[in-house]
């Protein structure tokens, strides 16, 4: 049977069939792209913008003590989204998981199974190192967010994350 054309293809609602999105590690040479989506991420939540440059990209997420672990989606051979993980611990379970600090796919390529092909990949990545969950924070006005996370089958939870940063978070240092 010769192999079916369409088989690494999604449909789209609004026009043709395009390839799957193909997940990969970011490279360096990511660097540019990556933060670009980042900043668009920041821009379009509304955020000031984001701290990440390239040389912080390069510098932080790749070598033995990286902070992060980065992740392309690609479409068609070129970037259409991007994923920043993070490692994660849950005392409820006991068990580890990664953690998506940042996601963002291209306006171009939305709809196309960006997304859900960056957080499929997470899944895989935290179950292949022992870890048994996948968690991510949605800002409450981002309903389309919000739908796409519940399609996956997410369930939200009733919890406020709170943080310190700046004056405060030194002040709290110095005690």
């Amino acid at each position: 049977m010769p192999p079916d054309p369409d088989a690494d293809a999604v449909d789209r609602p609004d026009g043709p069939r395009r390839p799957r999105p193909r997940v990969r590690p970011a490279r360096p040479e990511d660097a540019e792209v990556a933060a670009a989506m980042i900043a668009a991420l920041s821009s379009e939540e509304g955020m000031p913008p984001a701290a990440l440059t390239p040389a912080l990209f390069r510098r932080q997420g790749f070598g033995p003590a990286r902070l992060f672990l980065p992740l392309i989606a690609e479409l068609d051979g070129r970037p259409a989204g991007v994923a920043l993980l993070t490692r994660g611990y849950d005392s409820q379970s006991a068990r580890a998981g990664l953690v998506v600090e940042d996601l963002y796919v291209d306006p171009s390529s939305r709809r196309c199974g960006v997304a859900r092909a960056l957080m499929a990949e997470a899944a895989r990545l935290a179950q292949a190192d022992g870890g048994a969950w996948v968690g991510w924070h949605v800002r409450r006005g981002n309903l389309r967010a919000q739908l796409f996370y519940r399609s996956l089958g997410a369930v939200a939870e009733t919890v406020d994350i709170m943080g310190l940063s700046g004056e405060a978070f030194d002040a709290l240092a110095r005690e």
